[in-house]
């Protein structure tokens, strides 16, 4: 199944571990975030300055901020949760990616290349650092990434059948389905 929370289109947290520790997580880190949006606490003004009359339009939460928060709730809930959460984003100011892996506590791995997560992580590192150059082309990217997962998925037969590759651009995210073998 697919663990992936969207607060909006520049931002989203990927979870890997137990389902319901996923679905706890999710759950408590959304209605933190909606908490902070209606005190208008953690959030950034969206990249146009302008207020709109919908505020989850006009303020949401940068992907640092909610790196942050994902870490605090993790590390103040020690023990509770067995998950692994990547929080991935564009940063508002910059548009520069973002990319915070985290363990169970909430220790968090900042990256300026690549994060990775899950069952099959080691054999990801490995082909990803062989494959991943700097300022690759969106298409180029997905290509990238998908012949790391099939590598990896290839290598560890405990990490399921195919992939989702997610793009966050400026204004959107794309989802790429990859299909591996069914053996």
């Amino acid at each position: 199944p697919r663990h992936v929370w969207i607060p909006h289109p520049r931002v989203m947290v990927a979870f890997v571990g137990l389902d319901g520790d996923v679905q706890s997580l999710s759950e408590t880190l959304q209605a933190e975030v909606e908490s902070k949006l209606n005190r208008g606490l953690g959030l950034e003004v969206s990249a146009s300055g302008s207020y709109d009359s919908n505020p989850s339009l006009s303020r949401r939460i940068s992907p640092q901020a909610l790196a942050s928060l994902t870490s605090h709730v993790l590390y103040s809930n020690r023990g509770r949760f067995y998950v692994q959460p990547l929080i991935v984003g564009l940063k508002e100011r910059t548009g520069t990616p973002f990319l915070c892996g985290m363990d169970s506590i909430g220790a968090q791995s900042l990256s300026t290349s690549f994060a990775c997560s899950g069952a099959a992580s080691n054999s990801l590192y490995g082909t990803a650092e062989a494959l991943w150059k700097p300022d690759l082309e969106a298409e180029d990217l997905v290509e990238t990434c998908g012949k790391a997962f099939q590598s990896a998925l290839e290598r560890d037969c405990l990490s399921g059948y195919g992939a989702l590759v997610y793009l966050i651009t400026k204004d959107r995210i794309v989802e790429y389905d990859l299909d591996s073998r069914n053996d």
